[in-house]
């Protein structure tokens, strides 16, 4: 999907890859970012109908599978979607992990981002220490092969 995001007066081209798949694949300007939707956007079963006057909309249940990308299934690393500082690591080496599992909390501009597991596995390294600045792709984790 391709959108023209205007911010500012400035017009950003935004290429959105599978919706369904995570990490989302996102390329602003050329440049791409793995994102990571809170996974609470997710309609309960009450919050599926909405009351419009008369008219009650059906709101379809979403299902979010693990990944299929033959990438992610093969992906060696955890690598930083953005710059900043590493203000908690929730892991230790050799610690088995699970799709979406929560590693490490990346700081940025005063927002704390949480960086996931994008697939099931065992980290066998952390490049990483708390405080630590790190740069945009610089590898966080590694997986065992």
């Amino acid at each position: 999907m391709k959108i023209h995001v205007r911010i500012q007066n400035k017009t950003y081209q935004v290429i959105v890859d599978d919706i369904h798949s995570r990490p989302i694949q996102a390329s602003v300007d050329g440049e791409i970012f793995e994102v990571w939707p809170e996974e609470t956007l997710i309609p309960s079963e009450q919050q599926k109908q909405i009351t419009l006057g008369a008219v009650t909309p059906q709101v379809k249940s979403v299902e979010i599978d693990k990944p299929v990308s033959e990438l992610t299934k093969k992906s060696k690393q955890i690598k930083a979607p953005i710059p900043g500082v590493i203000s908690s690591i929730n892991i230790n080496d050799g610690d088995k992990v699970n799709y979406g599992q929560e590693l490490c909390v990346l700081e940025a501009m005063k927002m704390k981002n949480s960086i996931r597991a994008n697939r099931d596995g065992i980290i066998s390294k952390i490049c990483v220490s708390v405080g630590e600045q790190v740069k945009h792709s610089q590898v966080l984790m590694e997986y065992q092969d």
